[in-house]
């Protein structure tokens, strides 16, 4: 499958696919809070989420732990 990047809504889960919308390009500026990851593409009630797997978990509480973007998720400022 293919991936894409997906914006998260600030208000679900990190780990919930539902809390993510596709996006193009993430715009975030920023290190202290999740904005957007990278990830594979999932159908779910036939709107593309993220499939949150555990290295991206992973990804994600090191990246807000450092306040440091990586690979595949990106932060922002409040």
């Amino acid at each position: 499958m293919a991936n894409s990047w997906f914006n998260y809504n600030d208000s679900g889960s990190v780990n919930e696919p539902t809390s993510y919308a596709a996006i193009t390009n993430p715009s975030c500026l920023g290190n202290q809070r999740l904005c957007a990851v990278n990830a594979e593409i999932q159908l779910i009630d036939n709107v593309q989420r993220p499939v949150i797997t555990g290295a991206l978990q992973s990804e994600i509480s090191t990246a807000l732990t450092n306040h440091k973007a990586s690979t595949n998720v990106s932060l922002k400022n409040p």
